[in-house]
C-alpha cells in the first residue's frame, strides 16, 4: 500500500520535522516500509503555464503542429508538438529549455525540419498520471509564467508498507488512520476529518432501504442529485495516481479517494437505475447473475450477500459495483453506499467468484462498523465543498447488529514486569490517549476501529510501540535454573 505525506500532513502539522526520519521510526513502531521511498516531483523543474498563441499545420506532417507559445518572459516561443487535443489560446503545461522531466533536459531540438524551443507536456510526462492521450489542459485564468508546482501539489514523498504487516490492523488501511500513528510518533494533536452535519438534511425523506441479512452489520446511504462535475480537481487526481489508483471520473474517483482516506470502501451507483427506488441487502437468490464493473457475468450463489434493488442485485456485497448501475459521464442522480460487512463472508464471496478487489481486501479484515456514517457525511463534505452536487434525502443509516465497545483495565505493574520496563503510568496514559483510547480511572476505553485490543499485554504492546523497542533494556533471564540427570539416567549410568 502507498502512503503519500501530503495526505498525512492534511491530518498532523509536520511543519520543520524530518519526514524521513518520521518514516524510519514508523517502519520500528508499526509496519515495516519497504526499501523504495519515492520522491515525487523532485526531479521536476522549469515546467510552467503557457498559452498557445498561434497553431499552424506542419507542412510536410499531418501530426505535427508549429506553435508559438507565450511562457510568461515577454517573448514568444516557437516550439513543435504532435499532440491531437492542442487548440488555439488554450493553456498548457510547457517545459522551457533547461527544464527537467525526470532524466531528461530540455534542449533546442530539430524536429521535421523546424527547431522546437521546449516542449508542451502530457501528465504522463509530468508524472502526475499515466495520461499521454493530449497535453495537459490548464484552467483558463492561470496566469502564464506560473510555475506547475505553485499550481498543484505534485512535490510529494510515497512510502510503501507491505500489507501483510497490516492484517491485524484494518484501521490503518487508510491515510486517516495512518496519520493517527504520526501524531503519537511526532508528539503533534491530531486533526478531526472534516465532515460535513447532515442535521440539515434531517427533514428530507430517507431511501427507502432494508438489511435482511445479519452479514450486513451497519449500512449507511445518501442520494445526491444534479451532479454537475465530471472529471475531479487535479490534486485528487494527483493524488489517486500516486498512490497507485487510476483515476476514473469525479463520482468513482471520490469514492476511490475516500477509501484510500478513511480505509472505508464506498460505493456510489446510478440511482436512476435501481427499480422502485429501493435498496434490500440480502444474500442472493438461486440462478441469479449479475454482471459487475469489470464486464464479466458472475453466477451467484445463496451464501453470497448482494445489494439489491426490489429485483435484482446491483453490486455484489464488499466486493464489485454491478454494471447495471455504473457511473458514466453524464450521470446525475447517485446514491452513496457506505456499509459494514462481514470480514469472512467477503472473503468467501471474492474468493469464489475468483475477484478479490481493493474494498474486499480491507472488508476481510474487519473493519470498523462506526466509520459508515462518518464517510458518508465526508462524501458530503467534499461535494459540498466543490459545489457539484445537491443533496436531496435524509441519511439513512441501519444497524443491524451494535457491538458493545471492549474495557481494558490499566494495569502498570504488569505492563512494566511484560516488558521488563519501569515506565511512569503518566507516560503510559499519554501513548494511549494520543491513539484514541479513552481512560476513565483505570479503565481503558478501547476505540471502536481497535479490534484488535482486548487484553493488557495488548495495552503493553501499545506502550512498547512508542516509548521505543530499541529503548527497552536488553537483560538475561532472571532465576536460578538447577540441572540434573533423571532417575533413569542416573540408572543408565551406574
Amino acid at each position: 500500500m502507498l502512503i503519500s505525506m501530503n495526505w498525512i500532513s492534511d491530518f498532523v502539522d509536520l511543519t520543520g520535522l524530518d519526514k524521513m526520519a518520521l518514516i524510519r521510526q514508523f517502519s520500528l513502531s508499526t509496519a515495516e516500509v519497504e526499501n523504495e521511498i519515492f520522491h515525487k516531483g523532485a526531479d521536476l523543474s522549469g515546467v510552467v503555464a503557457a498559452q498557445i498563441v498561434s497553431v499552424e499545420n506542419h507542412p510536410e506532417s499531418h501530426k505535427l503542429h508549429l506553435l508559438k507559445v507565450d511562457a510568461g518572459d515577454g517573448q514568444l516561443t516557437d516550439v513543435v508538438c504532435g499532440a491531437p487535443n492542442v487548440q488555439l489560446g488554450m493553456k498548457t503545461a510547457f517545459a522551457k529549455v533547461g527544464a527537467q522531466l525526470g532524466d531528461i533536459t530540455i534542449s533546442p531540438r530539430k524536429l521535421a525540419g523546424y527547431t522546437s524551443y521546449g516542449m508542451c507536456c502530457s501528465e504522463k510526462e509530468i508524472g502526475i498520471s499515466d495520461d499521454n492521450s493530449g497535453i495537459m489542459v490548464l484552467p483558463e485564468d492561470v496566469p502564464c509564467g506560473t510555475d506547475l508546482k505553485a499550481l498543484y501539489p505534485i512535490d510529494d514523498i510515497i512510502f510503501e508498507v507491505d500489507n501483510k504487516s497490516l492484517t491485524n490492523r484494518p484501521d490503518l488501511w487508510g491515510h486517516y488512520g495512518m496519520a493517527r500513528e504520526f501524531s503519537t510518533l511526532s508528539g503533534r494533536p491530531l486533526k478531526a476529518l472534516p465532515v460535513a452535519d447532515l442535521a440539515a438534511y434531517n427533514n428530507l425523506p430517507a431511501i427507502d432501504m432494508k438489511i435482511e441479512d445479519p452479514l450486513c452489520q451497519r449500512y449507511s446511504c445518501l442520494r445526491v442529485e444534479n451532479i454537475n462535475r465530471h472529471v475531479s480537481p487535479m490534486a485528487m487526481r494527483i493524488r489517486l495516481n500516486y498512490c497507485g489508483m487510476r483515476d476514473i471520473n469525479f463520482l468513482a474517483d471520490l469514492t476511490n479517494y475516500l477509501m484510500l482516506e478513511m480505509g472505508q470502501p464506498m460505493h456510489a451507483f446510478d440511482f436512476s437505475c435501481v427499480d422502485g427506488g429501493r435498496i434490500v441487502v440480502r444474500t442472493a437468490r438461486e440462478g441469479e447473475v449479475i454482471q459487475t464493473l469489470d464486464g464479466n457475468d458472475r453466477k451467484l450463489t445463496p451464501n453470497m450477500l448482494c445489494i439489491c434493488d426490489e429485483h435484482k442485485p446491483v453490486c455484489v456485497a464488499g466486493v464489485m459495483g454491478g454494471a447495471n448501475s455504473e457511473i458514466v459521464g453524464d450521470t446525475a442522480m447517485v446514491l452513496f453506499e457506505s456499509a459494514n460487512f462481514n470480514g469472512v463472508s467477503v472473503r468467501r464471496t471474492a474468493a469464489a467468484l475468483g475477484m478479490r478487489t481493493d474494498a474486499s481486501a480491507r472488508y476481510e479484515k474487519g473493519l470498523d462498523p462506526m466509520n459508515t456514517m462518518k464517510a458518508v457525511q465526508r462524501a458530503c463534505e467534499l461535494v459540498e465543498l466543490l459545489g457539484c452536487g445537491e443533496v436531496v434525502d435524509g441519511v439513512m443509516d441501519v444497524i443491524a447488529k451494535d457491538k458493545a465497545p471492549t474495557v481494558v483495565k490499566l494495569e502498570p505493574e504488569k505492563i512494566n514486569a511484560l516488558l521488563g520496563t519501569d515506565l511512569p503510568e503518566s507516560l503510559m496514559r499519554e501513548i494511549l490517549l494520543s491513539l484514541g483510547f479513552e481512560l476513565s480511572g483505570d479503565d481503558i476505553l478501547v476505540p471502536s476501529w481497535r479490534g484488535d485490543v482486548e487484553h493488557y499485554s495488548d495495552i503493553a504492546e501499545e506502550v512498547a510501540r512508542f516509548y521505543g523497542y530499541n529503548n527497552i533494556p536488553t537483560t538475561t533471564a532472571k532465576g536460578n535454573p538447577e540441572g540434573g540427570y533423571s532417575d533413569y539416567q542416573q540408572f543408565e549410568r551406574t
